[in-house]
């Protein structure tokens, strides 16, 4: 073989030698050379020599020298150490004895040779290279697990939250819309009421984001008002807004309906607006925020629209724009990207997920800027025809809530929730019994069971859970009428009731009124399955 082919054969090796003699660091390389190495190398023989070479460029391998006039292995080890990487450090030395090699192993080398058996050094280089890269492995590992152990405590933590917050929630809308229902009450005492519903509506979407966010719930699609949203969601952050920046609307007052998570879009608005108003700095600047119809046709050029032109059709546009500092063709080309930002670290997801909201809605968004003259975002999202009976049926969620009667077990571990829903049901004529964990439920329950009409159930409690105390009334009475109250979205808190289509689910927070059908068509729908002739 020619020495040519020998040389295309070699392993490049980047090796930092910490030796005092020349002549012994040629011998080392000589050595690394004839074991099929091709090394690079840089000798120090001091302190501020090595850390001059660490700081330079990645070493592969680190080989010292133990006894130095001027320089300690001891000095050498420490300062690959405090660097943190993972470079295999082996001792090459005439003078070390094998106590002072054991103290070595337990500071941190990983091997020592003598100089006069420099045989021992390529096995001994190959073996530590290995041993380096699994370590690298097994430490990705770990942190890939502990990253997972930590984003599996945030989503548990999340959830807690959120589940505390919806009881919180159910409180407040609860006796807010109650007392809206006390007759001539003053204006200004119903505006205000109406704030604070509208308010705990919101934090319920963002708490519902948060379940979902954690895996513990669902985005749900409905018909949404994108002006509506837009006008909530800038009233929501203008206090938020610096008060150099002026924030206007423009508004379509009669869109039609696109079909969507109202909370994702919140979510996306809510993105688009802070990125303007971030854009304008800390001079005097302005966002301007507008929605309308837009229709697509089929030679319109729209490729300029993420992830792909949208289809000929009628579109919901939703514009944000500003007059800020604008961006360059490369910073354009990355804005969608996860985790670039131009900002400080820790807010770069943000047009990243509106670009993930717009994608998952059969949306696109496309943007204008230049350098000095602001920046303009449009969205496009399908819209849908408006259905005939849209009106009527919000007109009959509105509706007045009759007058019942019969006796309602409320069973909930929170006293905020179950004194609110107590004083709605006594409200529209129930009578109520009222438990505070599951297993007095169960036991109020079983003495009460021929009196109970219906049974309000929360699903997570303390020493019975919901679906315990409900498998015992259903041992007990299985013609009872239980409505499941959780603040999981209703696919998820009735996956485990599967074997019971009669059960009814009232999602927290919930309103009085809410609360005063949802009790009055569970005691119908039980009448009414009374009535009907058996098979």
């Amino acid at each position: 073989m020619t020495q040519a082919a020998v040389q295309l054969e070699s392993t490049p090796l980047n090796v930092l030698i910490v030796e005092d003699s020349e002549e012994d660091a040629d011998l080392i390389v000589l050595e690394l050379k004839r074991g099929g190495y091709d090394p690079e190398f840089r000798r120090v023989d001091t302190a501020e020599g090595m850390l001059r070479a660490l700081d330079e460029k990645p070493w592969d391998l680190v080989l010292s020298d133990f006894s130095m006039p001027r320089f300690s292995v001891s000095e050498a080890l420490a300062l690959v150490q405090r660097q943190e990487s993972d470079v295999p450090f082996v001792i090459v030395s005439a003078t070390i004895g094998e106590e002072a090699a054991v103290e070595a192993m337990k500071a941190g080398a990983h091997d020592y040779i003598l100089k006069h058996r420099l045989g021992r050094l390529v096995p001994a280089v190959q073996r530590e290279l290995r041993e380096s890269v699994l370590r690298r492995e097994r430490r990705a590992l770990e942190e890939q697990l502990r990253r997972a152990q930590k984003l599996e405590g945030l989503g548990l933590l999340a959830g807690g939250i959120a589940h505390d917050f919806n009881n919180l929630l159910t409180g407040i809308m609860g006796n807010a819309s109650l007392v809206m229902e006390t007759p001539y009450l003053e204006s200004g005492v119903r505006g205000m009421l109406q704030d604070i519903i509208r308010a705990s509506e919101r934090a319920a979407d963002l708490t519902r984001q948060l379940l979902a966010y954690a895996g513990k719930g669902k985005f749900v699609v409905e018909r949404v008002d994108a002006s509506a949203v837009v006008r909530d969601i800038s009233e929501l952050i203008r206090s938020s807004v610096p008060r150099t920046v002026e924030l206007s609307l423009d508004l379509h007052p009669d869109l039609p309906p696109l079909e969507g998570d109202p909370t994702q879009i919140q979510q996306l608005v809510m993105n688009l607006i802070l990125n303007a108003v971030e854009a304008t700095g800390e001079r005097p600047g302005r966002v301007f925020v507008a929605t309308g119809i837009r229709d697509i046709g089929q030679s319109e050029p729209v490729t300029k629209f993420r992830p792909g032109p949208p289809p000929p059709g009628r579109y919901i546009e939703i514009q944000v724009s500003d007059n800020g500092c604008g961006m360059n063709e490369a910073v354009k080309a990355q804005i969608f990207d996860p985790f670039f930002t131009t900002k400080f670290t820790g807010r770069g997801l943000g047009l990243s997920a509106a670009l993930g909201i717009v994608n998952s809605h059969k949306g696109a968004i496309a943007v204008e800027s230049a350098v000095g003259t602001g920046s303009a975002f449009s969205v496009l999202m399908p819209a849908m025809e408006a259905a005939a009976g849209a009106k009527d049926s919000e007109s009959a969620a509105g509706a007045a809530v009759e007058k019942g009667a019969g006796v309602i077990l409320i069973v909930d571990d929170e006293d905020l929730v179950r004194r609110a829903a107590r004083a709605t049901l006594e409200h529209f004529g129930y009578t109520v019994f009222e438990a505070a964990d599951g297993r007095d439920g169960a036991d109020l329950f079983s003495r009460w069971h021929d009196r109970i009409s219906a049974v309000l159930l929360d699903l997570t409690m303390p020493r019975m859970d919901g679906h315990d105390v409900w498998r015992y009334i259903r041992g007990i009475r299985p013609d009872m009428t239980v409505v499941i109250s959780s603040g999981f979205e209703e696919a998820d808190a009735m996956r485990q009731f599967t074997d019971d289509p009669a059960l009814l689910f009232l999602k927290k927070p919930f309103t009085a009124a809410a609360l005063g059908h949802k009790i009055g068509a569970a005691l119908e729908r039980k009448k009414k399955s009374r009535s009907e002739p058996r098979p």
